[in-house]
């Protein structure tokens, strides 16, 4: 096998890999029903813009309020379910491609 083949294969392996994992993080918020406060397009509903706190806060940051929550607010706190757990970097992934722009907000990744 050349070094092209090789590259075009690990490129190839990559991409499926983020696919899949943008999939599984959008398959997470939607068993979450996260559009139910955040809006369908997660820009924002009676609760702020997820696409805009990813934007705005550190991965860390965006990790602990998904996980920890903000029950006060209405924001129940994940932690705990292996769900969004489980999924957790691909769901920030997911919100990091929505703030740069490389994921559109049409996008059903799984559905490509």
């Amino acid at each position: 096998m050349t070094r092209v083949a090789v590259c075009m294969l690990g490129v190839s392996l990559a991409a499926r890999v983020h696919a899949q994992t943008t999939a599984d993080a959008w398959r997470a918020l939607r068993v979450a029903d996260c559009a139910r406060c955040h809006g369908k397009d997660y820009e924002g509903l009676a609760a702020p813009s997820i696409v805009g706190f990813a934007r705005t806060q550190s991965r860390e940051r965006f990790i602990a309020a998904i996980l920890d929550g903000n029950p006060p607010m209405g924001m129940p706190a994940y932690r705990g379910n292996a769900l969004i757990e489980n999924h957790i970097d691909a769901i920030h992934r997911y919100f990091a491609g929505r703030a740069d722009g490389s994921i559109a907000a049409s996008a059903t990744p799984g559905r490509e």
